[in-house]
């Protein structure tokens, strides 16, 4: 009978991480303490580097004798620093989600619950999955600060210039996203380990 009862629970915790991992690109918002001055001061100094960056692009841009690639150079290089900062956010928010449940998981394995199967190795996994969480928070606000506007070189290589500044960034997107998603992965284990009582692997 109590498995009847507290079971769903189990359920819906899962099928809440489910959902937050259902898209391409998982995501976030800074925690207090690391939205303090230091913080604020790298973003401002970002805003500067990436303003003097643009300014010297504009300059490039305005010598192109090819009006068209000019345009679609400026476009792009204002999309690619913008799907940056998207898919950050996004990913940030997840993470945030993410501890929200394994918050209410660790409430109930310190509270030994009647369902929890092995308090102490739910505590391990719960302690793996937050340092998971950390790892892929901290990588991910580094990359929140990264710039990725185009450095053109000549007229005729700016293709193989915005090339190269995508591929950069579909390539630390995709390292971020797997931390993201290790981090799912460890929350739900952790959630496995509190029902069942062996670690995933085991």
């Amino acid at each position: 009978m109590i498995k009847t009862i507290i079971l769903p629970k189990y359920a819906a915790i899962l099928i809440t991480l489910a959902l937050i991992l259902a898209f391409s690109y998982p995501v976030f918002a800074q925690t207090a303490t690391s939205t303090g001055a230091t913080r604020k001061e790298r973003v401002e100094t970002k805003k500067e580097r990436v303003a003097t960056k643009e300014a010297a692009l504009k300059v490039r841009l305005e010598a192109f004798k090819d009006r068209k690639k000019a345009e679609v150079v400026d476009r792009l290089n204002k999309n690619l620093n913008n799907i940056n900062k998207k898919m950050t956010e996004q990913m940030l928010k997840h993470l945030e989600k993410m501890t929200s449940i394994l918050t209410k998981l660790e409430s109930r394995v310190n509270s030994a619950k009647p369902d929890v199967k092995d308090v102490s190795a739910a505590k391990s996994a719960i302690v793996d999955a937050k340092t998971a969480i950390s790892s892929a928070s901290a990588a991910l606000s580094a990359q929140a600060e990264k710039d990725y506007t185009i450095t053109v070189s000549l007229e005729t290589k700016a293709k193989g210039d915005i090339q190269k500044v995508r591929e950069q960034l579909h390539s630390d997107l995709k390292a971020v996203r797997q931390m993201v998603v290790d981090a799912k992965q460890a929350v739900a284990n952790a959630i496995r380990v509190a029902k069942e009582g062996t670690p995933s692997g085991r």
